[in-house]
């Protein structure tokens, strides 16, 4: 192993995340005060409660955290409680079974959240307006459920579990404990948590990497009900009642806690180390306002008052990174752009491979719309070809039909000499075909190691055993990567809104770049990029070629496409008017074919179909 190699971070925390250390000295700053204030207040027993108290927010905050890292949210969860609250009680009052009452809170809490996922996904709403209408169908079931009142009648044996103490410790703090470090490592250092970032950045970026965004969601939002099965079966018994009251405002004091603590309203950012600041925060000031003797609307008002602050800063922090990044683009851009940028070298050496890609007689109907009519394309091994038109001319459905993602009426397509049928994106990609998209599909929150391998992490065993990411190895893969690109990134983990165009280009590039890609398609690639960072792509673009893989560029700019083309095919209203090597053009042809002001009947034109 070299020294490199050792000095890389076994792991990567993913997204922009904040620990709060702000918020860490104002918590321990408010329990100085309270202790100096209150004799009672610095001791054993108040700390044992305070946690006891909060047990309940720090195990509902790990499944709200992971909802709101993947940009989605519960606001139902309080009702959940008094639901499955006041079913456990009359379950375990009817049956005198503690573990029918476990099992019970567990899978309806389970069910409870899954309904709520399956809804957010079916009715494609916001998450705020589905579980909004959920919080008033739950409590209301609570109500019939308990017809009202609150339920008892508990055997001993269930009003034990959470009086047992391990160690002078509640069972309630040390399970409170235990399932936020592992909700922790889950989000910080598994597959399922970097693609809960992944999903909060960019959710049409991680569904084209191959990710099963939907499925993850219901998954977060089932992992948020059963957490609330948790807390319910443990204040039930804990208090030896269920009641159809119990969880009124628990949403808010979750809340304020998870988003104080530094998780983003909008999803994609955020640290556990910071929430549990928020929990602890949230516990030291409700205990010390009590000690205080203010009435219960005063810690309402405290904690709504500090949701709206940690909102505010929400909206403050990514302006701020944003004025930030801006300056260091702009600087960085100067410092680029100090020469004259030399595009004359870029064409290929014109001895091309085997095709890669074929499609033959492609035929596209939008209902009376014809789309596409009869158009070939041939793409062979190390040749960029430049596909232009004007806008409507059929390029981007061209595309699509390459890629998998629409569905042609007439032709074939075959790839490396096989015919395929490519009936969705992911056939393209297991045939070899990849697509950098003109919005480039990168999650902004990510890194540029993160970006790369989201959707084919690299895994490892801790303790030969619990399979987690392996950091250590998409570093190496995205530096080997670049670097084969000719691209220099000293730091693979800032993220992507970061960056420059260029830059960002690069990483998109390189992440199709597999060693089983046959056909790279870029989607105008230069678009809204500067001289030097134009430069940089259109390179990287015969670099992708000359390495031996076919290159299908759409792009609207005449000397990007005579800096880097080999062939040129342009549409016309659906139809190929020209298929040809771009020295059969000068720029005036080629200007003239793609506005329409030349057709196939005006006469012959050298390389015309």
């Amino acid at each position: 192993m070299t020294a490199t190699t050792r000095a890389m971070p076994r792991a990567i925390d993913p997204g922009e995340s904040s620990r709060r250390l702000g918020l860490a000295v104002l918590g321990v700053a408010l329990l100085v005060f309270f202790s100096l204030a209150f004799d009672n207040f610095f001791t054993v027993n108040n700390l044992v409660t305070t946690a006891q108290n909060v047990s309940s927010i720090a195990i509902a905050s790990v499944g709200t955290m992971a909802l709101l890292i993947s940009g989605n949210v519960d606001l139902s969860i309080g009702s959940q409680f008094a639901l499955i609250s006041v079913t456990v009680a009359t379950v375990v009052r009817d049956t005198q079974n503690a573990l029918a009452g476990v099992v019970v809170a567990l899978l309806l809490g389970a069910l409870l959240g899954f309904v709520n996922g399956v809804l957010v996904k079916l009715l494609n709403i916001s998450p705020l307006i589905v579980t909004l209408g959920m919080l008033a169908i739950y409590r209301g079931l609570a109500f019939v459920v308990a017809e009202g009142v609150s339920v008892y009648g508990f055997p001993y044996s269930f009003t034990a579990i959470a009086g047992l103490r391990i160690a002078e410790i509640p069972l309630t703090v040390l399970v409170a404990l235990a399932i936020f470090l592992i909700g922790a490592f889950v989000l910080l250092r598994t597959v399922p948590g970097l693609r809960l970032y992944a999903i909060g950045g960019n959710p049409e970026a991680a569904r084209m990497v191959g990710i099963r965004v939907d499925r993850m969601v219901i998954g977060a939002f089932t992992l948020s009900g059963l957490l609330m099965g948790v807390v319910a079966l443990l204040s039930t018994s804990r208090l030896a009642s269920g009641s159809p009251n119990v969880g009124l405002q628990f949403e808010l004091d979750v809340l304020t806690a998870v988003i104080l603590g530094g998780v983003l309203f909008t999803g994609g950012a955020g640290h556990p180390i910071g929430v549990i600041v928020g929990v602890f925060t949230i516990g030291v000031l409700n205990a010390g306002l009590i000690f205080a003797g203010f009435q219960d609307w005063w810690q309402q008002i405290t904690k709504g008052g500090l949701l709206l602050l940690a909102l505010s800063l929400d909206q403050l922090i990514p302006w701020w990174r944003r004025r930030r990044e801006r300056q260091r683009a702009t600087a960085a851009s100067t410092a680029a752009s100090s020469g004259p940028v030399e595009r004359t070298r870029l064409r290929g050496s014109g001895d091309f491979g085997a095709p890669v890609l074929e499609a033959s007689g492609i035929s596209v109907s939008y209902g009376a719309v014809r789309a596409l009519d009869d158009a070939s394309l041939t793409v062979r091994a190390g040749e960029v070809v430049c596909l232009v038109g004007d806008n409507g001319a059929g390029k981007s459905t061209l595309i699509k039909a390459i890629s998998g993602v629409t569905h042609f009426d007439e032709g074939t397509i075959r790839v490396g000499g096989e015919e395929m049928v490519l009936r969705d994106p992911s056939a393209a990609r297991r045939a070899g075909i990849e697509t950098v998209y003109q919005d480039l599909a990168l999650c902004q929150n990510l890194g540029a190691a993160h970006n790369l391998i989201l959707g084919e992490e690299p895994r490892r065993r801790l303790l030969g055993v619990v399979p987690v990411r392996d950091d250590r190895a998409a570093i190496v893969q995205t530096q080997e990567r670049l670097t084969s690109l000719g691209v220099a990134m000293t730091d693979v983990k800032r993220p992507v809104r970061a960056l420059s165009g260029g830059q960002r280009q690069a990483i998109a590039i390189s992440r199709v770049l597999r060693d089983d890609v046959r056909l790279v398609i870029m989607d105008e690639p230069t678009a809204a990029l500067g001289v030097a960072q134009t430069d940089q792509v259109l390179r990287l673009v015969r670099r992708t070629a000359d390495e031996g893989r076919g290159v299908i560029l759409i792009s609207h700019d005449i000397e990007d496409i005579f800096a880097v083309a080999d062939r040129i095919v342009v549409l016309q209203l659906g139809r190929v008017v020209f298929d040809g090597p771009i020295d059969d053009l000068t720029r005036l042809d080629l200007i003239q074919l793609m506005a329409g002001m030349t057709t196939a009947s005006d006469g012959p034109v050298p390389g015309r179909r």
